[in-house]
């Protein structure tokens, strides 16, 4: 039987600054430190041991225009304890009830995680910055039909799926950092930093490739290299998957038309 109780908090933290565009002398402006900065966690009355559940945080803040900082988190309210065995030769970690505020010390933070992404080319994306209504209402102002600006809306939701061949270069990156210890003892940690971009050769050839760096084992993530190239009404593409676990080579023949997404003709080669 449970009875719980869910609770939760969600913040901004800003700072308030004097704004130098302001002749006066006494405006100031809002500069966004932290936004969505939530807490969650829950007590369970009926439990017999450690009511307080873990407590769940995260929160991002917007470091430039372009460059987002996410983070996330769990904190423990408990203490550990360390029980021997009946030899006094090994000892076994464990969560116990008691709570570290009664030890006069901050709740232990067991997974934490941060990562960031960046993504530039000639043109900035400056359209990845509108929602998918004003994007379809701006390219409906420039003569779009309406199912026009619904297909551009859908390729900004997520402009990985497409390749933009009227863009000569596209470069992005992704950097993740994920930290666990739950008993104090077993550190883990991940470092990682993944890249993609595409080059335009020609108006209708482009390449595009898709690589990482794992700093923790000192390897490269699964990288893929792309050819691209523009049939008009339709795209011909061959996938390469040079090394690793997945080592393989494709060949892909679609339809552009969202509609007819699926028709096409793929043919699929593991190197092994």
């Amino acid at each position: 039987m449970a009875a719980n109780l869910n609770f939760g908090i969600e913040n901004t933290v800003d700072l308030k600054v004097a704004d130098r565009r302001d002749t006066t002398g006494t405006g100031t402006r809002i500069v966004p430190i932290i936004r969505n900065l939530t807490f969650n966690g829950s007590y369970n009355f009926m439990a017999e041991a450690r009511k307080l559940s873990n407590i769940s945080f995260s929160g991002n803040s917007q470091i430039t225009e372009k460059l987002n900082l996410n983070f996330n988190g769990v904190f423990s309210p408990y203490a550990v304890q360390d029980i021997p065995n009946l030899t006094g030769n090994a000892i076994t970690r464990v969560e116990s009830d008691r709570y570290t505020f009664q030890d006069g010390k901050l709740p232990r933070l067991i997974q934490f995680g941060l990562s960031f992404d960046y993504s530039f080319n000639p043109e900035s994306f400056r359209t990845r910055n509108l929602n998918n209504e004003q994007f379809k209402q701006e390219a409906i102002s420039k003569g779009a039909t309406v199912e026009q600006a619904e297909q551009l809306a859908m390729i900004a939701r997520d402009p990985n799926a497409f390749v933009d061949f009227k863009l000569p270069w596209n470069f992005s990156f992704n950097y993740s950092l994920q930290y666990s210890n739950p008993l104090g003892i077993d550190r883990q940690l991940t470092n990682t930093l993944n890249f993609n971009g595409d080059v335009a050769l020609t108006p209708k050839w482009k390449v595009q490739f898709n690589s990482g760096v794992d700093f923790r084992r000192k390897s490269l993530s699964p990288t893929s290299l792309s050819l691209y190239r523009d049939l008009h009404c339709w795209d011909l593409s061959f996938n390469w998957v040079p090394f690793g676990a997945y080592q393989s080579y494709s060949v892909d023949l679609k339809v552009k038309a969202s509609i007819l997404q699926d028709l096409r003709l793929t043919n699929f080669i593991n190197s092994d």
